[in-house]
């Protein structure tokens, strides 16, 4: 593809308003341009996003983006929508049944083209699909390919059907998280090899956000702890729970003891509800979200200035990915674990209770008529080896290593909660990446409340980096400018 460096920069400046990349953007971009499969690791808010959709307006061709969450694919679509492209569509099940058959019918005129697996791998859409010629296909949050698939998504594990099937268009695997393992699952799952990849990789670390571990000898005692926190803290924050309920009690209890405005989002919380809670707290006009984790990945808000864990996220993989919604304009933040001793368990709870154990498998594979007691995720994990032509033995052996391999995680994570040097450190180690070098800025144990003082975080003045307003950022006027001149050149 004969394309100048002058002209993706032009485009950059045209279609979305900066004035230069983040790091590792264009190097993926040139990547593509050479027709060459990709995986790119990319440290969260370094708008991973932005590369395929720029590439899009290289080649003209539809982009399929796989994408594991329906707030995710919302969020996609209305900032695509926001910056004037009216030529994209969300795939979900959010669409009623004549708007789905309207997308379907007038598939071909779509640029961007956002769904999950699991909506690729239904008959009709998949019919359709087959009929367009890709210019690239994206899996966002390629990560889910290696932590979801075996575990209760196993249409993750179908994708690289899926992409034989719509004649191999080159490939872009995106994520935040990966380890040298991950990675390398990534590729075999979709069925390359690591030849036949170009891996972009750069360092995890968002030095911006400091990073603070607080224990606390009882639950009281961090229920105490947090509405101190959030009693000091000020700006937007999201915080994490691996419980519902919690998440519920916590948000009233938020409620009654602060003069913030806070509201839950989970599961439980229907369709219509949550988009409007995320649309609240993108407006400011909700200062705090109690999440779930799974449902936490679909909050991109650039200002959020603190990330709460009043649980133990079950590795750190998961971990970073959450911290990272915090502090995507590059200004201080700060993200909080909150640890009692016994956390520990309930991750590792729902780790046992994942995997159905063999004698279930057996009576699975065995007796049709008691498959639709099993629950579904299990049901659905199930009937993908079963269609697969895996044995219980062999399916057993899959559950097996899957769960050490949790296991494992969980204790590196229980080893970052009681570190008691360089929290930092200790994370990048896992990554594979060197220490920083240690300072004020970086982390903390059990002195959260001065750190948030001493980042300026109790307060709501922060200004912008010079280096960020003048290197990535294009004002309103000139944009502005840029459009009018744009249409005028049409009408002449």
């Amino acid at each position: 593809m004969l394309i100048s460096d002058s002209q993706i920069f032009t485009l950059l400046r045209e279609k979305f308003g900066f004035s230069d990349f983040k790091k590792g953007q264009l190097e993926v971009i040139h990547q593509l341009m050479a027709a060459k499969n990709v995986l790119a690791v990319l440290p969260t808010g370094t708008g991973k996003s932005l590369i395929y959709q720029l590439f899009s307006y290289l080649v003209n061709k539809p982009i399929i983006v796989i994408s594991p969450l329906i707030s995710l694919i919302d969020d996609q679509v209305a900032g695509l929508n926001r910056l004037g492209e009216k030529h994209v569509i969300g795939l979900t099940s959010k669409l009623d049944h004549e708007q789905r058959r309207f997308a379907l019918r007038h598939l071909n005129t779509y640029r961007f083209i956002y769904l999950s697996p699991e909506m690729a791998n239904q008959p009709e859409v998949l019919a359709t699909l087959k009929k367009l010629q890709y210019g690239l296909f994206v899996v966002d949050e390629a990560h889910c390919l290696s932590q979801w698939g075996p575990d209760f998504r196993p249409d993750y594990l179908k994708l690289k059907d899926l992409l034989s099937q719509l004649n191999s268009p080159t490939t872009l695997m995106l994520t935040a998280t990966a380890t040298e393992s991950v990675r390398q699952d990534i590729i075999k799952k979709m069925g390359f090899t690591d030849s036949t990849v170009q891996k972009v990789v750069y360092s995890v670390d968002r030095p911006n956000i400091y990073l603070a571990v607080e224990h606390c000898d009882t639950s009281n005692a961090k229920d105490e702890k947090l509405m101190t926190l959030l009693q000091t803290l000020e700006g937007s924050g999201i915080i994490y729970f691996s419980s519902k309920k919690k998440a519920n009690r916590m948000t009233e209890l938020i409620s009654q003891k602060t003069n913030r405005s806070v509201a839950a989002y989970h599961a439980d919380v229907n369709l219509d509800d949550r988009y409007r809670i995320q649309q609240q707290f993108m407006q400011g006009r909700i200062d705090i979200i109690c999440a779930t984790s799974a449902f936490g990945m679909g909050i991109d808000k650039n200002d959020v200035r603190f990330v709460i864990h009043y649980h133990m996220p079950g590795n750190l993989e998961d971990y970073l990915q959450e911290i990272g919604r915090a502090g995507r304009d590059q200004l201080a933040s700060i993200a909080i674990l909150l640890y009692t001793a016994g956390d520990e368990y309930i991750p590792s709870t729902l780790n046992l209770a994942t995997f159905p154990k063999l004698a279930n498998i057996q009576t699975f594979f065995e007796r049709p008529e008691s498959r639709d007691s099993f629950e579904p995720d299990q049901k659905q994990l199930l009937d993908f080896y079963r269609q697969q032509n895996v044995s219980v033995d062999e399916v057993n052996e899959i559950f097996e290593v899957r769960q050490q391999a949790k296991q494992t995680s969980l204790l590196q994570i229980l080893n970052f909660v009681n570190e008691e040097a360089c929290l930092r450190a200790d994370l990048l180690a896992h990554f594979d990446e060197p220490a920083p070098v240690h300072d004020s800025k970086c982390c903390g144990i059990d002195q959260a409340l001065s750190a948030i003082k001493a980042l300026g975080l109790d307060t709501k003045k922060q200004s912008v980096p010079p280096s960020y307003k003048t290197l990535n950022l294009i004002s309103w006027q000139s944009r502005l400018t840029q459009l009018f001149h744009r249409k005028n050149e049409h009408q002449n």
